[in-house]
């Protein structure tokens, strides 16, 4: 019995000196990053869509070149006893190339707006006949220089989205430089002078919302030549158009 309770006694002693297992601890949750949030990322700037049928936008333009060749029906100069006559020869005839743009204004079917235009047009060695006081006709050679300053207010219509016809008027500024010669008939001179001019004009829109078309302008117009005279221009212009939005 004595032997009994002994060993419950060591067994005792044995666990009390024992080292206690310690409780492994959990790790301490992270802490939160902390970041800045991003600013709101500003929209790209929508970019303005260029002209299309039905979608032209007031203040945008649209530009047009041209080339062509004039049949006017007088090209003259009257000087102080002498007429040079340009209709009887080729000088009425003068190729010519120039563009400029319109600028919508307003309209919904019909567009209104302003254009502004200039060209150039000329030819050496033109043949025109100088008419003195006793009604005899001489032949001259004629070297003619233009440059055209217009515009003034147009109107424009899409038909279907596939076809467009404007018209338009206004004033017009001219700058010409003439050079005659022939039988002792040497004369020269240049000089400003104005008038008025009015055009129409058709063009088909292409896939790459290109348009090209076909117009036709008239201008009457008189240009101080100096000593020299005169110099009287009117009729007609036909033109081949190529406009395009920007």
């Amino acid at each position: 019995m004595q032997a009994l309770i002994r060993l419950a006694l060591l067994v005792c002693l044995a666990s009390c000196a024992a080292p206690a297992r310690r409780a492994t601890p959990e790790p301490a949750p992270a802490p939160l990053e902390l970041r800045a949030t991003p600013p709101p990322q500003e929209p790209y700037p929508v970019a303005r869509e260029r002209f299309k049928p039905g979608t032209w936008n007031t203040g945008q333009p649209l530009m047009q070149g041209f080339f062509g060749v004039s049949a006017y029906s007088d090209v003259s100069v009257d000087g102080s006893g002498s007429e040079v006559d340009g209709d009887d020869g080729d000088l009425d005839q003068l190729p010519l190339i120039g563009g400029g743009g319109q600028w919508k204004l307003g309209g919904r079917n019909v567009d209104l707006g302003l254009e502004g235009l200039l060209s150039f047009s000329g030819r050496a060695d033109a043949e025109a006949f100088v008419f003195g006081g006793g009604g005899a006709a001489v032949a001259v050679d004629v070297d003619l220089l233009i440059f055209e300053l217009y515009g003034g207010p147009f109107a424009s219509v899409m038909l279907r989205d596939k076809v467009r016809l404007y018209g338009a008027a206004g004033p017009l500024l001219q700058w010409a430089d003439y050079d005659q010669s022939g039988d002792s008939l040497d004369d020269d001179g240049s000089g400003f002078g104005s008038g008025w001019y009015a055009r129409t004009g058709i063009e088909f829109v292409l896939p790459s919302w290109t348009l090209i078309g076909l117009g036709v302008r008239w201008s009457d117009t008189t240009v101080d030549l100096g000593d020299l005279g005169d110099l009287e221009i009117d009729g007609f212009q036909g033109l081949v158009t190529v406009s395009r939005g920007i």
